[in-house]
Protein backbone atom coordinates (compact mmCIF):
# COMPACT_ATOMS: atom_id res chain seq x y z
CA UNK A 1 0.00 0.00 0.00
CA UNK A 2 1.14 3.56 -0.70
CA UNK A 3 2.10 5.89 2.10
CA UNK A 4 0.32 8.59 0.17
CA UNK A 5 -3.87 8.19 0.89
CA UNK A 6 -5.93 9.00 -1.46
CA UNK A 7 -8.84 11.73 -0.92
CA UNK A 8 -11.41 9.55 -0.38
CA UNK A 9 -9.46 8.59 2.67
CA UNK A 10 -8.57 11.21 3.96
CA UNK A 11 -11.96 12.50 3.53
CA UNK A 12 -12.82 9.13 5.98
CA UNK A 13 -9.64 10.28 8.29
CA UNK A 14 -11.68 13.78 8.56
CA UNK A 15 -14.94 12.97 9.18
CA UNK A 16 -17.00 12.70 12.56
CA UNK A 17 -20.65 12.37 13.76
CA UNK A 18 -22.79 9.49 12.03
CA UNK A 19 -20.74 7.80 8.75
CA UNK A 20 -21.18 5.16 6.27
CA UNK A 21 -17.36 4.17 4.31
CA UNK A 22 -18.59 2.09 1.66
CA UNK A 23 -15.40 0.64 0.57
CA UNK A 24 -14.64 -1.55 -2.49
CA UNK A 25 -12.38 -4.30 -2.81
CA UNK A 26 -8.54 -3.54 -2.22
CA UNK A 27 -9.45 -0.27 -1.44
CA UNK A 28 -6.90 -0.13 1.84
CA UNK A 29 -9.99 -0.73 4.11
CA UNK A 30 -8.07 -2.12 7.06
CA UNK A 31 -5.06 0.16 6.71
CA UNK A 32 -7.56 3.52 6.65
CA UNK A 33 -9.31 1.56 9.72
CA UNK A 34 -6.55 1.86 11.64
CA UNK A 35 -5.01 5.44 10.87
CA UNK A 36 -8.49 6.23 12.01
CA UNK A 37 -8.13 4.42 15.10
CA UNK A 38 -4.83 6.00 15.64
CA UNK A 39 -5.95 9.46 14.62
CA UNK A 40 -7.97 9.61 18.26
CA UNK A 41 -5.29 7.64 20.96
CA UNK A 42 -2.79 9.67 19.56
CA UNK A 43 -4.25 12.60 21.84
CA UNK A 44 -7.12 10.84 24.17
CA UNK A 45 -7.67 12.46 27.01
CA UNK A 46 -10.37 10.24 28.82
CA UNK A 47 -8.92 8.05 31.53
CA UNK A 48 -12.28 5.95 31.54
CA UNK A 49 -13.56 6.69 28.52
CA UNK A 50 -12.11 5.17 24.94
CA UNK A 51 -12.85 4.34 20.97
CA UNK A 52 -14.52 0.38 20.44
CA UNK A 53 -13.13 -0.65 17.09
CA UNK A 54 -15.35 -3.91 16.16
CA UNK A 55 -14.76 -6.05 13.26
CA UNK A 56 -17.16 -9.95 12.79
CA UNK A 57 -14.08 -12.13 13.41
CA UNK A 58 -11.13 -12.16 15.93
CA UNK A 59 -8.57 -12.82 12.76
CA UNK A 60 -10.23 -9.48 11.45
CA UNK A 61 -9.92 -7.74 14.60
CA UNK A 62 -6.28 -9.10 15.13
CA UNK A 63 -5.62 -7.36 11.44
CA UNK A 64 -6.54 -4.44 12.63
CA UNK A 65 -4.53 -4.12 16.23
CA UNK A 66 -1.65 -5.18 13.91
CA UNK A 67 -2.01 -2.40 11.48
CA UNK A 68 -2.34 -0.13 13.83
CA UNK A 69 1.20 -1.22 14.98
CA UNK A 70 2.78 -1.41 12.22
CA UNK A 71 2.11 2.11 11.44
CA UNK A 72 2.21 3.82 14.80
CA UNK A 73 5.72 1.94 15.10
CA UNK A 74 5.99 2.02 18.99
CA UNK A 75 2.12 0.89 20.02
CA UNK A 76 2.05 -1.64 22.14
CA UNK A 77 -1.33 -4.21 22.50
CA UNK A 78 -4.16 -1.31 22.58
CA UNK A 79 -5.94 -1.92 26.14
CA UNK A 80 -7.84 0.03 28.70
CA UNK A 81 -9.61 2.29 28.22
CA UNK A 82 -10.04 1.35 24.84
CA UNK A 83 -11.47 -1.96 23.01
CA UNK A 84 -10.73 -3.85 20.14
CA UNK A 85 -13.19 -7.15 19.43
CA UNK A 86 -15.61 -8.39 18.30
CA UNK A 87 -19.28 -6.90 17.71
CA UNK A 88 -20.56 -10.45 19.84
CA UNK A 89 -17.82 -9.73 22.50
CA UNK A 90 -18.70 -6.09 22.59
CA UNK A 91 -22.68 -6.96 22.91
CA UNK A 92 -21.59 -9.37 25.85
CA UNK A 93 -19.03 -7.54 27.44
CA UNK A 94 -20.52 -4.33 28.08
CA UNK A 95 -24.15 -4.89 27.70
CA UNK A 96 -25.73 -8.86 28.18
CA UNK A 97 -22.69 -9.97 31.55
CA UNK A 98 -22.46 -6.61 32.92
CA UNK A 99 -26.13 -5.38 33.15
CA UNK A 100 -28.47 -8.72 31.93
CA UNK A 101 -28.79 -9.92 35.68
CA UNK A 102 -32.22 -6.68 35.74
CA UNK A 103 -33.78 -8.93 33.88
CA UNK A 104 -32.89 -12.49 34.90
CA UNK A 105 -35.44 -14.47 37.37
CA UNK A 106 -33.44 -13.70 40.91
CA UNK A 107 -31.03 -10.98 39.48
CA UNK A 108 -28.70 -13.59 38.95
CA UNK A 109 -25.85 -13.13 36.20
CA UNK A 110 -26.71 -14.46 32.64
CA UNK A 111 -24.98 -17.48 30.98
CA UNK A 112 -24.23 -17.56 27.47
CA UNK A 113 -24.34 -20.94 25.73
CA UNK A 114 -24.44 -21.83 22.07
CA UNK A 115 -26.39 -24.89 22.54
CA UNK A 116 -28.99 -26.45 24.67
CA UNK A 117 -27.71 -27.25 28.43
CA UNK A 118 -30.71 -28.64 30.10
CA UNK A 119 -31.46 -31.04 27.60
CA UNK A 120 -34.68 -31.65 29.89
CA UNK A 121 -37.25 -33.86 28.01
CA UNK A 122 -40.60 -31.83 27.64
CA UNK A 123 -44.05 -33.00 27.10
CA UNK A 124 -44.51 -31.83 23.15
CA UNK A 125 -40.82 -31.31 22.46
CA UNK A 126 -39.24 -34.35 21.03
CA UNK A 127 -42.84 -36.20 20.47
CA UNK A 128 -45.26 -34.65 18.28
CA UNK A 129 -42.42 -31.41 17.14
CA UNK A 130 -39.48 -33.31 15.92
CA UNK A 131 -42.09 -36.06 14.08
CA UNK A 132 -43.85 -33.28 12.88
CA UNK A 133 -40.22 -32.26 10.97
CA UNK A 134 -39.44 -29.60 13.66
CA UNK A 135 -35.63 -29.84 14.53
CA UNK A 136 -34.91 -30.14 18.46
CA UNK A 137 -32.09 -28.11 18.04
CA UNK A 138 -33.90 -25.55 20.37
CA UNK A 139 -31.21 -22.97 19.81
CA UNK A 140 -32.23 -22.62 16.50
CA UNK A 141 -34.94 -20.28 17.80
CA UNK A 142 -35.23 -17.04 18.48
CA UNK A 143 -37.20 -13.99 19.03
CA UNK A 144 -36.54 -11.03 16.10
CA UNK A 145 -36.27 -7.67 16.82
CA UNK A 146 -39.91 -7.29 14.99
CA UNK A 147 -41.08 -9.78 18.49
CA UNK A 148 -41.38 -12.37 15.80
CA UNK A 149 -40.52 -15.52 16.70
CA UNK A 150 -38.04 -17.38 13.90
CA UNK A 151 -36.48 -20.60 13.72
CA UNK A 152 -33.38 -19.69 11.25
CA UNK A 153 -34.31 -17.64 8.85
CA UNK A 154 -37.92 -18.50 8.76
CA UNK A 155 -40.96 -17.30 11.11
CA UNK A 156 -42.37 -20.37 13.13
CA UNK A 157 -45.91 -20.90 11.75
CA UNK A 158 -47.33 -23.75 13.83
CA UNK A 159 -50.85 -24.42 14.82
CA UNK A 160 -49.77 -28.08 16.64
CA UNK A 161 -49.61 -26.73 20.04
CA UNK A 162 -51.57 -28.10 22.76
CA UNK A 163 -51.27 -25.47 25.33
CA UNK A 164 -51.23 -22.05 25.75
CA UNK A 165 -47.97 -21.66 24.07
CA UNK A 166 -46.28 -23.37 21.76
CA UNK A 167 -44.14 -26.01 23.43
CA UNK A 168 -41.09 -24.56 21.28
CA UNK A 169 -41.86 -21.18 23.36
CA UNK A 170 -41.93 -22.85 26.07
CA UNK A 171 -39.15 -24.30 26.48
CA UNK A 172 -37.34 -21.16 25.21
CA UNK A 173 -38.75 -19.11 28.33
CA UNK A 174 -37.70 -22.18 30.36
CA UNK A 175 -34.09 -21.80 29.45
CA UNK A 176 -34.35 -18.00 29.90
CA UNK A 177 -35.81 -18.76 33.58
CA UNK A 178 -32.71 -20.65 34.40
CA UNK A 179 -30.40 -18.21 33.30
CA UNK A 180 -29.59 -19.51 29.89
CA UNK A 181 -29.18 -17.26 26.72
CA UNK A 182 -27.75 -18.64 23.54
CA UNK A 183 -25.36 -16.19 21.32
CA UNK A 184 -27.53 -15.60 18.21
CA UNK A 185 -29.89 -14.03 21.23
CA UNK A 186 -27.52 -11.75 22.81
CA UNK A 187 -28.02 -9.15 20.55
CA UNK A 188 -31.77 -8.91 20.96
CA UNK A 189 -31.51 -9.29 24.59
CA UNK A 190 -29.37 -6.50 24.41
CA UNK A 191 -31.77 -4.04 22.42
CA UNK A 192 -34.09 -5.38 25.28
CA UNK A 193 -32.12 -3.95 28.04
CA UNK A 194 -31.26 -0.47 26.26
CA UNK A 195 -34.83 0.11 25.74
CA UNK A 196 -36.25 -0.76 29.28
CA UNK A 197 -33.25 1.04 30.81
CA UNK A 198 -32.10 4.18 28.91
CA UNK A 199 -29.44 4.80 31.19
CA UNK A 200 -27.66 1.99 30.43
CA UNK A 201 -27.39 3.18 26.44
CA UNK A 202 -26.37 6.71 28.46
CA UNK A 203 -23.75 4.72 30.28
CA UNK A 204 -22.15 2.38 27.24
CA UNK A 205 -22.55 6.06 25.21
CA UNK A 206 -20.10 7.53 27.43
CA UNK A 207 -17.53 4.86 28.07
CA UNK A 208 -17.53 4.22 24.52
CA UNK A 209 -17.73 8.22 22.68
CA UNK A 210 -16.54 6.73 19.59
CA UNK A 211 -17.03 3.60 17.55
CA UNK A 212 -16.21 2.12 14.43
CA UNK A 213 -17.38 -0.65 12.96
CA UNK A 214 -15.18 -3.14 10.51
CA UNK A 215 -17.55 -5.17 8.08
CA UNK A 216 -20.44 -3.40 8.88
CA UNK A 217 -22.26 -5.14 6.05
CA UNK A 218 -22.22 -8.15 8.17
CA UNK A 219 -24.70 -6.84 10.46
CA UNK A 220 -27.83 -8.65 11.73
CA UNK A 221 -31.05 -6.41 12.28
CA UNK A 222 -31.07 -7.30 16.13
CA UNK A 223 -27.33 -6.01 16.41
CA UNK A 224 -27.82 -2.72 13.85
CA UNK A 225 -30.94 -1.87 16.26
CA UNK A 226 -28.50 -2.08 19.16
CA UNK A 227 -25.81 0.35 17.76
CA UNK A 228 -28.61 2.56 16.78
CA UNK A 229 -29.79 2.83 20.29
CA UNK A 230 -26.37 3.83 21.10
CA UNK A 231 -26.21 6.03 18.75
CA UNK A 232 -29.45 7.81 20.29
CA UNK A 233 -28.13 7.87 23.35
CA UNK A 234 -24.64 10.39 23.36
CA UNK A 235 -21.98 8.45 20.67
CA UNK A 236 -20.19 11.34 19.69
CA UNK A 237 -19.33 9.70 16.36
CA UNK A 238 -20.11 6.24 14.88
CA UNK A 239 -18.31 4.99 11.31
CA UNK A 240 -19.86 2.12 9.89
CA UNK A 241 -17.36 0.59 7.24
CA UNK A 242 -17.93 -2.45 4.61
CA UNK A 243 -19.16 -3.70 1.12
CA UNK A 244 -22.93 -5.06 0.50
CA UNK A 245 -21.30 -6.29 -1.79
CA UNK A 246 -19.10 -8.36 0.05
CA UNK A 247 -21.84 -9.51 2.46
CA UNK A 248 -21.22 -13.22 2.36
CA UNK A 249 -22.26 -14.41 6.10
CA UNK A 250 -26.21 -14.69 5.72
CA UNK A 251 -26.46 -18.03 7.38
CA UNK A 252 -24.82 -16.74 10.73
CA UNK A 253 -28.03 -13.73 10.32
CA UNK A 254 -25.76 -11.30 8.63
CA UNK A 255 -28.12 -9.00 6.77
CA UNK A 256 -26.98 -6.48 4.25
CA UNK A 257 -29.68 -4.08 3.88
CA UNK A 258 -28.73 -3.16 7.42
CA UNK A 259 -26.09 -1.64 5.84
CA UNK A 260 -27.21 0.06 2.75
CA UNK A 261 -30.46 1.81 5.03
CA UNK A 262 -27.63 3.57 6.39
CA UNK A 263 -26.46 4.78 3.12
CA UNK A 264 -30.23 5.85 2.05
CA UNK A 265 -30.66 7.62 5.39
CA UNK A 266 -30.23 11.21 5.17
CA UNK A 267 -28.94 11.43 9.39
CA UNK A 268 -25.93 9.29 7.63
CA UNK A 269 -23.30 10.56 5.88
CA UNK A 270 -21.63 8.49 3.36
CA UNK A 271 -18.09 8.37 2.06
CA UNK A 272 -16.86 6.14 -0.76
CA UNK A 273 -13.62 4.62 -1.23
CA UNK A 274 -13.52 3.54 -4.77
CA UNK A 275 -9.67 3.00 -5.73
CA UNK A 276 -8.57 -0.45 -5.93
CA UNK A 277 -4.66 -0.56 -5.10
CA UNK A 278 -5.18 -4.70 -5.21
CA UNK A 279 -6.79 -5.72 -9.22
CA UNK A 280 -5.38 -4.69 -12.29
CA UNK A 281 -8.34 -2.30 -14.24
CA UNK A 282 -9.22 -5.32 -16.62
CA UNK A 283 -10.13 -7.04 -13.24
CA UNK A 284 -12.32 -4.37 -12.28
CA UNK A 285 -13.93 -3.88 -15.28
CA UNK A 286 -14.88 -7.56 -15.63
CA UNK A 287 -15.98 -8.35 -11.84
CA UNK A 288 -17.96 -4.66 -11.73
CA UNK A 289 -20.62 -7.01 -14.05
CA UNK A 290 -20.96 -9.31 -10.42
CA UNK A 291 -21.60 -6.46 -8.18
CA UNK A 292 -25.33 -5.33 -7.27
CA UNK A 293 -24.04 -1.78 -6.68
CA UNK A 294 -22.37 -1.23 -9.89
CA UNK A 295 -23.91 -3.55 -12.06
CA UNK A 296 -21.38 -2.89 -14.71
CA UNK A 297 -22.45 0.78 -14.86
CA UNK A 298 -19.41 1.89 -13.73
CA UNK A 299 -16.05 0.29 -12.16
CA UNK A 300 -13.56 0.63 -9.79
CA UNK A 301 -10.15 2.50 -10.38
CA UNK A 302 -7.85 0.47 -10.50
CA UNK A 303 -4.77 2.74 -8.67
CA UNK A 304 -2.13 -0.22 -7.33
CA UNK A 305 0.73 -1.04 -8.80
CA UNK A 306 -0.68 -3.64 -11.60
CA UNK A 307 -2.97 -1.37 -12.51
CA UNK A 308 -2.00 -1.42 -16.25
CA UNK A 309 -1.53 -5.20 -16.74
CA UNK A 310 -2.44 -6.19 -19.94
CA UNK A 311 -3.95 -9.91 -19.02
CA UNK A 312 -7.47 -10.24 -19.28
CA UNK A 313 -9.77 -12.55 -17.19
CA UNK A 314 -9.66 -15.65 -18.27
CA UNK A 315 -12.87 -17.72 -18.97
CA UNK A 316 -11.70 -21.35 -18.87
CA UNK A 317 -14.56 -23.51 -20.56
CA UNK A 318 -14.54 -27.37 -19.66
CA UNK A 319 -15.81 -30.28 -21.10
CA UNK A 320 -14.63 -33.57 -19.43
CA UNK A 321 -11.62 -32.13 -17.81
CA UNK A 322 -10.41 -33.65 -14.53
CA UNK A 323 -9.55 -31.24 -11.31
CA UNK A 324 -5.64 -31.53 -11.99
CA UNK A 325 -6.11 -30.41 -15.30
CA UNK A 326 -8.03 -27.54 -14.67
CA UNK A 327 -5.32 -27.00 -12.21
CA UNK A 328 -2.53 -27.88 -13.98
CA UNK A 329 -3.20 -25.21 -16.78
CA UNK A 330 -3.99 -22.36 -14.10
CA UNK A 331 -0.60 -23.24 -13.24
CA UNK A 332 0.64 -23.47 -16.08
CA UNK A 333 -0.77 -19.71 -17.24
CA UNK A 334 0.47 -18.19 -14.06
CA UNK A 335 4.63 -19.44 -15.00
CA UNK A 336 3.82 -18.05 -18.47
CA UNK A 337 3.09 -14.86 -16.97
CA UNK A 338 6.35 -15.34 -14.64
CA UNK A 339 4.53 -15.30 -11.63
CA UNK A 340 6.12 -17.34 -8.66
CA UNK A 341 4.32 -20.60 -7.67
CA UNK A 342 3.67 -20.48 -4.07
CA UNK A 343 0.64 -20.47 -1.49
CA UNK A 344 0.68 -17.01 -0.84
CA UNK A 345 0.79 -15.87 -4.64
CA UNK A 346 -1.76 -18.16 -6.05
CA UNK A 347 -4.75 -19.93 -4.91
CA UNK A 348 -7.46 -21.96 -6.09
CA UNK A 349 -11.04 -21.13 -4.70
CA UNK A 350 -14.15 -23.31 -4.58
CA UNK A 351 -17.59 -22.63 -2.84
CA UNK A 352 -18.19 -24.93 0.21
CA UNK A 353 -15.56 -27.21 1.21
CA UNK A 354 -12.24 -28.20 -0.06
CA UNK A 355 -12.81 -31.29 0.14
CA UNK A 356 -16.09 -32.71 -1.46
CA UNK A 357 -16.10 -35.89 0.06
CA UNK A 358 -16.34 -34.67 3.60
CA UNK A 359 -19.50 -32.71 3.31
CA UNK A 360 -21.18 -35.30 5.39
CA UNK A 361 -24.88 -34.13 7.05
CA UNK A 362 -25.09 -35.10 10.40
CA UNK A 363 -21.77 -36.61 10.76
CA UNK A 364 -21.33 -35.58 14.54
CA UNK A 365 -23.62 -36.86 17.16
CA UNK A 366 -22.88 -34.57 19.95
CA UNK A 367 -21.52 -30.81 20.27
CA UNK A 368 -18.46 -32.68 22.41
CA UNK A 369 -17.04 -34.88 19.97
CA UNK A 370 -17.15 -32.21 17.35
CA UNK A 371 -15.21 -30.04 19.67
CA UNK A 372 -12.86 -32.36 20.65
CA UNK A 373 -12.15 -33.39 17.01
CA UNK A 374 -11.95 -29.53 16.10
CA UNK A 375 -9.51 -29.17 18.83
CA UNK A 376 -7.00 -31.85 17.56
CA UNK A 377 -6.75 -30.37 14.43
CA UNK A 378 -6.51 -26.71 15.88
CA UNK A 379 -3.33 -28.17 17.90
CA UNK A 380 -1.63 -29.43 15.09
CA UNK A 381 -2.48 -27.11 11.90
CA UNK A 382 -3.91 -24.17 13.35
CA UNK A 383 -4.29 -22.31 16.47
CA UNK A 384 -3.04 -24.10 19.58
CA UNK A 385 -4.80 -21.09 21.89
CA UNK A 386 -8.36 -22.47 19.85
CA UNK A 387 -7.79 -26.30 21.03
CA UNK A 388 -7.39 -25.57 24.73
CA UNK A 389 -10.42 -23.82 24.77
CA UNK A 390 -12.22 -26.15 22.95
CA UNK A 391 -11.14 -28.80 24.84
CA UNK A 392 -11.94 -27.25 27.52
CA UNK A 393 -15.08 -26.90 27.10
CA UNK A 394 -16.06 -29.88 25.66
CA UNK A 395 -14.42 -31.29 28.79
CA UNK A 396 -15.84 -29.43 31.18
CA UNK A 397 -19.36 -30.26 29.56
CA UNK A 398 -18.31 -33.84 29.84
CA UNK A 399 -17.82 -33.50 33.65
CA UNK A 400 -20.16 -30.91 34.94
CA UNK A 401 -23.08 -31.59 31.73
CA UNK A 402 -23.56 -28.01 31.15
CA UNK A 403 -22.47 -25.38 28.49
CA UNK A 404 -21.74 -22.62 30.38
CA UNK A 405 -19.54 -19.23 29.45
CA UNK A 406 -16.08 -19.11 30.50
CA UNK A 407 -16.83 -16.60 34.09
CA UNK A 408 -19.25 -19.70 35.54
CA UNK A 409 -16.58 -22.38 34.10
CA UNK A 410 -13.87 -20.62 35.90
CA UNK A 411 -15.71 -20.37 38.99
CA UNK A 412 -17.27 -23.74 38.99
CA UNK A 413 -13.80 -25.04 38.32
CA UNK A 414 -12.35 -23.51 41.16
CA UNK A 415 -15.34 -25.14 43.60
CA UNK A 416 -14.28 -28.24 42.71
CA UNK A 417 -10.42 -28.78 41.85
CA UNK A 418 -7.41 -26.58 41.75
CA UNK A 419 -7.11 -24.17 38.75
CA UNK A 420 -3.39 -26.31 38.58
CA UNK A 421 -4.92 -29.47 38.73
CA UNK A 422 -7.54 -28.36 35.80
CA UNK A 423 -5.11 -26.91 33.28
CA UNK A 424 -3.01 -30.04 33.94
CA UNK A 425 -5.29 -32.57 32.98
CA UNK A 426 -6.85 -30.19 30.09
CA UNK A 427 -3.46 -30.36 28.64
CA UNK A 428 -2.79 -33.85 28.64
CA UNK A 429 -5.99 -34.38 26.60
CA UNK A 430 -4.73 -31.98 24.11
CA UNK A 431 -1.09 -33.03 23.78
CA UNK A 432 -1.74 -36.98 23.78
CA UNK A 433 -5.01 -36.82 20.82
CA UNK A 434 -4.24 -39.00 18.40
CA UNK A 435 -2.86 -37.84 15.59
CA UNK A 436 -5.17 -36.20 12.69
CA UNK A 437 -3.44 -37.90 9.63
CA UNK A 438 -5.93 -41.08 10.85
CA UNK A 439 -9.39 -42.12 9.59
CA UNK A 440 -11.88 -40.54 11.60
CA UNK A 441 -13.65 -43.64 12.67
CA UNK A 442 -10.26 -44.97 14.08
CA UNK A 443 -9.86 -41.55 15.54
CA UNK A 444 -13.06 -41.39 17.74
CA UNK A 445 -13.11 -44.88 18.54
CA UNK A 446 -8.74 -44.16 20.32
CA UNK A 447 -9.92 -40.83 21.61
CA UNK A 448 -12.91 -42.32 23.48
CA UNK A 449 -10.69 -44.99 25.12
CA UNK A 450 -8.11 -42.00 25.99
CA UNK A 451 -10.28 -39.52 27.62
CA UNK A 452 -12.09 -42.26 30.20
CA UNK A 453 -8.47 -42.88 31.14
CA UNK A 454 -7.53 -39.31 32.09
CA UNK A 455 -10.27 -38.84 33.79
CA UNK A 456 -9.57 -41.76 36.02
CA UNK A 457 -5.63 -40.17 36.34
CA UNK A 458 -6.94 -37.11 37.75
CA UNK A 459 -9.92 -38.34 39.37
CA UNK A 460 -12.76 -36.77 37.45
CA UNK A 461 -16.12 -38.49 37.36
CA UNK A 462 -17.57 -37.78 33.96
CA UNK A 463 -21.29 -36.79 34.23
CA UNK A 464 -23.72 -39.62 34.33
CA UNK A 465 -25.92 -37.89 31.58
CA UNK A 466 -22.49 -37.70 29.51
CA UNK A 467 -21.47 -41.27 28.81
CA UNK A 468 -18.96 -42.29 26.21
CA UNK A 469 -20.34 -44.31 24.11
CA UNK A 470 -22.91 -42.59 23.27
CA UNK A 471 -21.63 -39.02 23.12
CA UNK A 472 -18.41 -39.68 21.87
CA UNK A 473 -19.70 -41.01 18.18
CA UNK A 474 -20.29 -40.03 14.49
CA UNK A 475 -22.72 -40.89 11.70
CA UNK A 476 -23.11 -44.42 11.24
CA UNK A 477 -23.91 -44.45 7.63
CA UNK A 478 -23.77 -42.09 4.25
CA UNK A 479 -25.81 -43.07 0.83
CA UNK A 480 -23.99 -40.32 -0.99
CA UNK A 481 -20.52 -41.33 0.72
CA UNK A 482 -20.23 -44.67 1.66
CA UNK A 483 -16.67 -44.66 2.89
CA UNK A 484 -16.54 -41.64 4.78
CA UNK A 485 -15.46 -43.54 8.12
CA UNK A 486 -11.76 -44.27 6.35
CA UNK A 487 -11.20 -40.41 5.26
CA UNK A 488 -8.56 -38.72 7.11
CA UNK A 489 -10.18 -36.43 10.35
CA UNK A 490 -8.10 -33.64 9.27
CA UNK A 491 -9.96 -33.41 5.96
CA UNK A 492 -12.93 -32.49 8.01
CA UNK A 493 -11.60 -29.58 9.42
CA UNK A 494 -9.21 -28.35 6.32
CA UNK A 495 -10.82 -24.83 4.98
CA UNK A 496 -7.36 -24.14 3.46
CA UNK A 497 -4.49 -25.87 2.74
CA UNK A 498 -0.91 -23.97 1.82
CA UNK A 499 1.02 -26.40 -0.10
CA UNK A 500 2.10 -25.77 -4.00
CA UNK A 501 -0.48 -23.15 -3.88
CA UNK A 502 -3.56 -22.23 -1.68
CA UNK A 503 -6.33 -24.11 -2.26
CA UNK A 504 -9.34 -22.67 -0.07
CA UNK A 505 -13.04 -21.81 0.12
CA UNK A 506 -14.09 -18.58 -0.53
CA UNK A 507 -14.50 -18.20 2.94
CA UNK A 508 -11.19 -18.89 3.89
CA UNK A 509 -9.97 -16.34 1.61
CA UNK A 510 -12.16 -13.13 2.47
CA UNK A 511 -10.24 -10.12 2.48
CA UNK A 512 -7.27 -11.15 1.19
CA UNK A 513 -4.51 -10.94 -2.08
CA UNK A 514 -3.01 -12.98 -4.28
CA UNK A 515 -1.45 -12.48 -7.69
CA UNK A 516 -3.24 -15.09 -9.50
CA UNK A 517 -6.77 -16.72 -8.54
CA UNK A 518 -8.51 -19.90 -10.20
CA UNK A 519 -11.76 -19.74 -9.02
CA UNK A 520 -13.42 -22.94 -9.90
CA UNK A 521 -17.24 -24.15 -10.93
CA UNK A 522 -17.69 -27.96 -10.36
CA UNK A 523 -21.38 -28.07 -10.84
CA UNK A 524 -23.68 -27.28 -13.57
CA UNK A 525 -26.85 -27.47 -11.17
CA UNK A 526 -28.11 -27.20 -7.72
CA UNK A 527 -28.10 -24.63 -5.29
CA UNK A 528 -24.30 -23.20 -5.35
CA UNK A 529 -22.53 -21.90 -7.80
CA UNK A 530 -23.20 -22.60 -11.58
CA UNK A 531 -22.47 -21.28 -14.97
CA UNK A 532 -26.42 -20.21 -15.20
CA UNK A 533 -26.35 -18.72 -11.90
CA UNK A 534 -23.01 -16.58 -12.90
CA UNK A 535 -24.86 -16.21 -16.61
CA UNK A 536 -28.63 -14.82 -15.19
CA UNK A 537 -28.76 -14.63 -11.64
CA UNK A 538 -29.29 -11.78 -9.42
CA UNK A 539 -27.26 -9.68 -8.15
CA UNK A 540 -28.55 -8.84 -4.94
CA UNK A 541 -28.23 -13.02 -3.52
CA UNK A 542 -25.67 -14.03 -1.11
CA UNK A 543 -24.52 -16.79 -4.09
CA UNK A 544 -23.68 -14.15 -6.36
CA UNK A 545 -21.80 -11.72 -3.77
CA UNK A 546 -19.91 -14.82 -3.02
CA UNK A 547 -18.85 -15.56 -6.48
CA UNK A 548 -17.76 -11.28 -6.23
CA UNK A 549 -15.60 -11.87 -3.68
CA UNK A 550 -14.13 -14.66 -4.78
CA UNK A 551 -13.51 -12.71 -8.35
CA UNK A 552 -11.93 -9.81 -6.63
CA UNK A 553 -9.18 -11.60 -4.55
CA UNK A 554 -6.56 -11.62 -7.36
CA UNK A 555 -4.10 -8.87 -8.53
CA UNK A 556 -3.25 -9.74 -12.12
CA UNK A 557 -4.65 -13.26 -13.00
CA UNK A 558 -8.16 -13.92 -12.73
CA UNK A 559 -9.40 -17.72 -14.45
CA UNK A 560 -12.83 -18.37 -14.06
CA UNK A 561 -13.19 -22.31 -14.52
CA UNK A 562 -16.55 -23.77 -15.11
CA UNK A 563 -18.59 -25.92 -17.61
CA UNK A 564 -18.90 -24.95 -21.36
CA UNK A 565 -22.76 -23.79 -21.23
CA UNK A 566 -24.54 -22.71 -24.42
CA UNK A 567 -24.91 -18.86 -25.06
CA UNK A 568 -22.22 -18.08 -22.54
CA UNK A 569 -20.51 -15.60 -25.22
CA UNK A 570 -23.85 -13.78 -25.78
CA UNK A 571 -23.92 -13.01 -21.85
CA UNK A 572 -23.27 -9.26 -20.85
CA UNK A 573 -21.59 -10.73 -18.32
CA UNK A 574 -18.99 -12.70 -20.13
CA UNK A 575 -18.69 -10.73 -23.22
CA UNK A 576 -15.59 -11.20 -25.24
CA UNK A 577 -14.83 -7.59 -24.93
CA UNK A 578 -13.95 -8.14 -20.90
CA UNK A 579 -13.06 -11.66 -20.90
CA UNK A 580 -10.59 -13.77 -22.76
CA UNK A 581 -12.37 -17.06 -23.65
CA UNK A 582 -10.05 -20.64 -23.67
CA UNK A 583 -10.81 -24.39 -23.94
CA UNK A 584 -8.61 -27.10 -22.69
Amino acid sequence: MKEEMTKEQKEFLAAEGKVVIKACPGSGKTYTVAHKLLSYIDDWKGYHSGVAVLSFTNVASNEIQEKAQSIHGSLGELGYPHFIGTVDSFIDEFIVLRYGHLEMVGNVRPRIAMTDTLKKPYKFWRSACHSKGCVNNIEQFYYGIDKQFYKGKELVKCDKGRAPMLPCKQYKKMLLDSGIIFQNETALFAYQLLKKYPTIATAIAERFPIIIIDEAQDTSVNQMAVFDLLGESGIESMFLVGDSDQSIYEWRNANPECFLEKIEDTNWRTIELTGNFRSSQNICNATSYFSASLRGMRSNNAIGYWKDEAQKPILLLMKDNSETDIINYFISKCEEMEIEISPKNIAVLTRGRIYSDTDINGLWKSTEIELFANAAYEWKYGSRKKAYESTEKATYNMIFNEDADRYVMQQKIRENTTEESWKDFIIEILVNMPDVDMEIAEWVNDFSVDFAEYCKKYKYEISSDKNIKTTFKIKRSDTKTPNFKKIALKNYFEKKKEDKYTRSSIHGVKGESYEAVLVYIKSRTGNTLTPKLLMEGELGQELMRLAYVAMTRPKRLLMLAMPDTEGIKDCDRFSEELWSYENI
